[in-house]
C-alpha cells in the first residue's frame, strides 16, 4: 500500500520557494525549531542549505523515534504544549490535532 502526503508536498515546495527568493527570513539566526515537523523533509532540507542554523525538529516521540539527526540537525520527542526547546525562531508549518 502506497500512501501520499499532499500536504508534505506542498510544504516541500514552499520551502523549496523560500529558499530560492527568500534567504534573507534566516539570516542573523544561530537557531530554529521545526514544530511538527513529520517525516523531517523540511528540516533535512534547511538544515542542509543554512549549515550554520542549529535545527531542532520537534514532534511526538513515536514520529521522531527512527528518524536519525546530524551535525546541525537533531529530532526530539516531546509535546508543544509541555515545552518546546529555546531556541531564535520558531517554525511552525501545519498542526494536526487527529
Amino acid at each position: 500500500m502506497t500512501m501520499t502526503f499532499p500536504l508534505m508536498e506542498r510544504d516541500f515546495k514552499v520551502v523549496i520557494l523560500a529558499l530560492s527568493d527568500c534567504k534573507s527570513v534566516f539570516e542573523g539566526l544561530g537557531s530554529i525549531v521545526e514544530v511538527g515537523g513529520g517525516t523531517g523533509t523540511v528540516a533535512q532540507i534547511i538544515s542542509e542549505a543554512f549549515p550554520h542554523l542549529k535545527y531542532t525538529m520537534l514532534d511526538l516521540p513515536y514520529v521522531v523515534a527512527n528518524l536519525t539527526g546530524r551535525e546541525n540537525l537533531n529530532y526530539v520527542g516531546g509535546d508543544m504544549f509541555q515545552a518546546i526547546p529555546p531556541s531564535d525562531a520558531v517554525l511552525m508549518k501545519h498542526l494536526d490535532d487527529s
